[in-house]
């Protein structure tokens, strides 16, 4: 009888240790598991705020570059010269080549330039490799123009 009891303390010790030992997994594992997926959305909303400050950055240096050529623009448009050359040639067509446009465009000014490669059918994308200015100077322009 007394084996029986021996065995029977044994399996009692052995639940008790097992079931202590489980709770500890598991809870070992759960805040494990909390901590790692908490330490990941940490860093989703770093990369997150990075990117939304690169983008404002350069939202910002555009707008800095728009507010240069609408001065400049506004300086264009009080000489008298780019007033007289704005009234009197905006509705003419040439036929020259994108060389001899390049070629002219030297004398030309870039108002001028746009105006005539508008004229010839050049797409804006074309305007914009040709004169070496980005796409949205090639809007500017058009719309200075009154061809917008």
């Amino acid at each position: 009888m007394s084996t029986v009891y021996i065995i029977l303390i044994n399996l009692i010790l052995l639940f008790i240790f097992f079931v202590v030992l489980n709770h500890k997994i598991n809870k070992n594992s759960t805040s494990t598991l909390l901590d790692r997926y908490a330490k990941e959305m940490e860093e989703l909303v770093v990369a997150l705020n990075r990117t939304v400050d690169d983008l404002l950055n350069l939202s910002e240096e555009r707008i800095e570059e728009l507010k240069k050529l609408i001065k400049r623009a506004e300086r264009l448009l009080k000489n008298k010269e780019v007033k007289a050359s704005l009234t009197s040639g905006h509705g003419e067509k040439d036929v020259a080549s994108e060389k001899d446009a390049a070629q002219s465009a030297g004398s030309k000014s870039l108002m001028e330039k746009t105006g005539h490669l508008l004229a010839m059918g050049h797409s804006k994308d074309e305007i914009a490799k040709i004169l070496k200015i980005n796409r949205a100077e090639v809007d500017f322009l058009e719309a200075l123009l009154g061809r917008g």
